[in-house]
C-alpha cells in the first residue's frame, strides 16, 4: 500500500508578498494540497497557516492550523473530486464551532467530533482567528460494511472520549511522527478503520475484532514511541514508561511481550544501537560519556551488553 506524506506552510511562500497576495498563493497551493475544501482568512491578524497530512491508499490523516475563520467545502469541490470517503474530524481548538451539513446546524465544542460525507457540503466556523482541526478521511463502503447506520451519525456533535477520541490522538500521534507510517502503513489504516467502528458503534464479532486489533495497536504504539524518546534517561523503567503512557505497568509489559521482547531488551536495543552510532563518529570524547549519555550508568554493564550484541568491544568499535 502506498503511503505519501505531504507539508503546507505559508512558510515555504516567497518572500516580499503582502498579506492578501500571500493568501491567495497559498490557497492555490492548498487546492492542489488538499482539495476537500476552502478557508477563508482572518480579517484582524497576518495570514498564517501550517498543515500536513499522511495518505495511506485510500486512509488520510491530515491536521491544520491558522489564521483563518471558517472552513468550507463547496459543490465545485464535490464535483471535482468524487471523493466518497467520510470525514472524521476533532476539532482541537478552544473555541465552538458552528457546523452546517446535511441540512443541520450544530455546535461541536473544543475536544468534539463529527462524521462529514465528503460527497456532499459542509461548512464551520467560529467567530475565532484561530482555528485548529485534526481529520481522518476513512472509505465509505468499508465503515458502512461494519457500522450498521452509520450514516444517521453524519452531520452531529460526536462527544469527546472512547475509541474515537483514541483514533484522534492516534493519528496526531503519526503525524507527529511520519517515519512510523512508512514501516506500517496497512496496519495502521486498519487499526484506525477498527478504532472509528468502534467510537461509531460496531456490535457482536466485528466490535470484538476491531478491539482485539485496533485498541491493543494503538496503544502498543504509543507506548513504543513513548520509549523511543526516552530511552536515553538513565532511571527510566517500565514502571515510568507505563505512566507516561497512562497504563498499568502490567499492561505495559503484557503488550511488549507480545511482540516478542520485554521492556528490559528493548530499553537496552535503543540504548545500544544509540551507543554504536555515536562511537562510529566519537573523535575525542571518550567511551564511558557516549555510554552515560545514551542511558547506561554502570560502565562495566554497558561493555558486556555491547559486546553480547555486536560482538565487539565499544573501543573496537570506534571511529577515528
Amino acid at each position: 500500500m502506498s503511503v505519501i506524506s505531504k507539508t503546507l506552510s505559508t512558510d515555504m511562500l516567497p518572500q516580499g508578498l503582502d498579506d492578501r497576495q500571500r493568501f491567495l498563493f497559498f490557497a492555490e497551493l492548498f487546492e492542489h494540497f488538499s482539495n476537500t475544501g476552502e478557508l477563508d482568512p482572518a480579517p484582524d491578524v497576518p495570514f498564517r497557516a501550517a498543515m500536513n497530512s499522511i495518505h495511506i491508499g485510500t486512509t488520510m490523516l491530515g491536521r491544520c492550523d491558522g489564521t483563518f475563520t471558517t472552513v468550507r467545502r463547496e459543490r465545485r469541490q464535490v464535483l471535482q473530486t468524487n471523493d466518497d470517503r467520510y470525514c472524521l474530524a476533532r476539532n482541537t481548538g478552544d473555541r465552538a464551532a458552528q457546523v452546517v451539513h446535511r441540512g443541520r446546524e450544530f455546535t461541536m465544542r473544543p475536544g468534539a467530533m463529527v462524521l462529514l460525507k465528503l460527497d456532499e457540503t459542509f461548512f464551520s466556523a467560529d467567530g475565532a482567528s484561530y482555528k485548529r482541526f485534526t481529520n481522518v478521511h476513512l472509505p465509505m463502503a468499508a465503515l458502512r460494511a461494519v457500522v450498521a447506520g452509520v450514516d444517521d451519525l453524519v452531520g452531529r456533535e460526536l462527544e469527546p472520549g472512547g475509541a474515537l477520541s483514541l483514533a484522534m490522538d492516534y493519528s496526531d500521534l503519526l503525524l507527529r511522527h511520519p517515519a512510523a507510517v512508512d514501516e506500517a502503513g496497512m496496519a495502521i489504516a486498519q487499526h484506525l478503520m477498527d478504532l472509528a467502528s468502534l467510537g461509531l458503534g460496531a456490535r457482536g464479532e466485528l466490535a470484538l475484532a476491531a478491539q482485539r486489533g485496533g485498541l491493543r495497536a494503538v496503544r502498543l504504539n504509543a507506548v513504543l514511541a513513548i520509549l523511543s524518546r526516552r530511552f536515553a534517561e538513565p532511571d527510566f523503567s517500565a514502571h515510568k514508561l507505563a505512566a507516561a503512557a497512562g497504563l498499568s505497568e502490567r499492561y505495559v509489559n503484557e503488550l511488549l511481550y507480545e511482540t516478542g521482547a520485554g521492556f528490559t531488551m528493548r530499553l537496552n536495543e535503543l540504548r545500544l544501537r544509540k551507543a554504536a552510532e555515536l562511537l562510529a563518529q566519537r573523535g575525542e570524547r571518550r567511551i564511558s560519556d557516549i555510554a552515560f549519555e545514551c542511558g547506561f550508568n554502570d560502565l562495566s554493564y554497558f561493555n558486556r551488553c555491547f559486546r553480547r550484541r555486536f560482538g565487539l568491544t565499544p573501543s573496537a568499535a570506534s571511529g577515528p
